[in-house]
């Protein structure tokens, strides 16, 4: 094994993050189906962040770790690194929020292999790390795009996966 090449515990880390990307968007198919009502910019968030904050619990990575560092990659004091500039106008102009959640999904995917193929060709490591990092941006664009209260969407998070670990 070279040194390029992901240990199992970081390949591993890495599928299990796809995984739960890829059910996100289950998630909210089968709500949509159910419910047979229309599901909202708002349900689409509190499922995306559920899932990620799921995994980052699973993985032991500190999800208010992340929040900090996108906090600081968009405070252009704190950092000269600006994150991911995709004309988030274009993705978020649905009137649909379904449809342009559906849309956000695909521009995060455009995201990771715009950041692999960075990986590629610098001595950056592509790991789940930054996978949850891009994620954690785009939703946040979006909460900030449909004007959705971050803070109180995550302390409703928190209740329910309080909930959830009582049970």
């Amino acid at each position: 094994m070279n040194s390029n090449d992901s240990s199992p515990e970081e390949k591993s880390n890495l599928d299990a993050f796809f995984e739960m990307f890829d059910w996100v968007d289950e998630d909210i198919s089968e709500l949509n189906t159910e419910e047979e009502s229309e599901v909202g910019g708002y349900e689409c968030l509190f499922i995306a962040f559920n899932n990620l904050r799921s995994y980052c619990k699973q993985i032991d990575l500190d999800f208010n770790e992340i929040n900090d560092q996108y906090l600081a990659s968009i405070n252009p004091e704190q950092s000269d690194e600006k994150f991911w500039d995709h004309d988030l106008d274009a993705t978020y102009s649905e009137l649909d929020e379904l449809a342009g959640f559906g849309k956000l999904l695909e521009t995060i995917e455009k995201g990771f292999s715009e950041y692999e193929k960075f990986c590629e060709k610098s001595d950056e490591v592509f790991d789940e790390w930054h996978c949850v990092l891009i994620m954690h941006s785009f939703l946040r664009k979006y909460c900030d795009k449909l004007e959705i209260d971050y803070i109180l969407l995550q302390e409703e998070i928190s209740a329910l996966q309080s909930e959830m670990g009582e049970e």
